[in-house]
């Protein structure tokens, strides 16, 4: 019979093994990236696109020329594009980003090169026509204000405006106004510039004539470099607290961040466990005060978004009104507590063993796996960088966690912005 009374055994994972991402390049210099899994039946093709906003001089131009690739190509209706994929059991999704646009497509084995095929038809023979720009603005005008409606959206993009400036690739918004003025000849002019310098990453059970029909479906076209826009303005002046007050708002959003660094820092990894301890995961600090204790909210939670070119740390929640002023206090006084007193070692080890198990279960496709690579490789970085993860998590010690509170979580390096009544 089992003693239900007495834990289970427990031992730390110590390494993981993460497959090779393999480079080659196609006949035209594009960079091809692939991880081959033959236990599976389906595959993943991601076009990662120089096209983000660090390539823009405004944030519009992306999500839109990103978009109307989908509306159609030359040849093909947006309808027949979509049936198409629909009858090879495929699935396609369109990704705008600050660094990089991304083209992916999931698709089974058996329909590589057909996938393939449309999917090289989409990104160098797309439509572009006035009829289909037309409609995708007026769809994403009512979608933005709808969006703007909404405190908890507006409370992020103006937090990034503030932390960055609005003149800075990752400071940038979007707004219905620019939509509008937003021509098609500005489209394809962003489009021809940019969007035929991508890199090609593939992963899951590949067939073995996959580069022979990479190179003939994308490996035979002319394509440009991309080049990043200059970035002016970029420690100018900005508020250090913001309040955006409407009574449609049902709710105050609060939102509490600074710039700080990705993960070719040194201290990246003591600074992700710093975060878990304060708001990274359900049993943190934040969430055991604000929702467990004062039953202020449904979640809150602290992030670091690792960026290409830089960082940006956030705390988010959202609460009543009435609870938003001590909300703040609280979120300042666990701050406080992180910056003067050391962390319990058995607080520590709990940090430690969710990372690691957690970091673990997430790399157990070869899809996550091109996720984790993706991650790095425009950091500087390769795999071995998680390959050392779990040994480098290991190495932190709790007096490096203070020194790291009392460095990076100083009150007055922060910008606070809050949306609701």
């Amino acid at each position: 019979m089992i003693d239900r009374k007495t834990p289970p055994g427990f031992n730390r994972l110590k390494k993981v093994h993460i497959p090779d991402v393999e480079p080659a390049t196609l006949e035209n210099g594009r960079k091809l990236f692939y991880l081959h899994d033959d236990k599976s039946r389906v595959f993943k093709i991601d076009l990662v696109i120089k096209a983000g906003s660090w390539y823009a001089s405004g944030y519009t131009l992306v999500p839109l020329t990103l978009k109307l690739l989908n509306e159609g190509t030359r040849s093909k209706t947006a309808k027949e594009l979509a049936d198409t994929f629909d009858s090879y059991g495929s699935f396609i999704e369109f990704v705008p980003g600050f660094d990089h646009c991304t083209i992916s497509v999931y698709g089974l084995t058996k329909y590589f090169d057909q996938n393939l095929k449309l999917l090289s038809e989409l990104v160098l023979s797309p439509g572009l026509s006035e009829q289909s720009f037309t409609s995708l603005k007026e769809r994403e005008v009512q979608k933005l204000k709808l969006n703007l409606e909404k405190s908890n959206y507006l409370a992020s993009v103006t937090l990034r405006k503030n932390v960055f400036g609005p003149s800075h690739p990752y400071g940038r918004g979007n707004s219905p106004e620019q939509i509008e003025l937003t021509t098609l000849d500005d489209v394809k002019s962003f489009y021809e510039s940019h969007f035929s310098d991508f890199d090609i990453m593939l992963s899951g059970n590949l067939p073995g004539s996959f580069e022979k029909s990479l190179n003939e479906h994308l490996g035979r076209s002319y394509f440009k470099i991309s080049q990043p826009v200059s970035i002016t303005n970029s420690h100018e002046q900005r508020d250090r607290s913001l309040a955006i007050r409407n009574p449609k708002f049902v709710q105050s959003s609060v939102r509490i961040g600074k710039s700080l660094f990705n993960r070719s820092h040194r201290d990246y990894v003591p600074f992700m466990l710093l975060n878990e301890v304060l708001g990274g995961y359900f049993g943190s600090r934040l969430m055991k005060n604000i929702r467990e204790d004062k039953g202020f909210t449904y979640g809150i939670h602290s992030q670091l978004y690792a960026l290409d070119h830089e960082g940006y740390f956030s705390i988010s929640t959202d609460v009543n009104s009435e609870n938003e002023a001590q909300t703040i206090e609280e979120i300042h006084k666990e701050l406080q507590i992180l910056r003067t007193e050391p962390i319990s070692l058995e607080e520590f080890e709990t940090v430690k063993n969710y990372m690691t198990g957690t970091f673990a279960g997430s790399i157990s496709s070869p899809f996550s796996i091109m996720d984790k690579f993706k991650a790095v490789h425009y950091q500087g970085l390769d795999l071995t960088f998680f390959q050392s993860y779990i040994k480098a998590i290991s190495s932190v010690n709790q007096e490096s966690i203070l020194s790291l509170a009392n460095q990076y979580l100083q009150t007055d390096s922060f910008t606070q912005v809050v949306v609701g009544k």
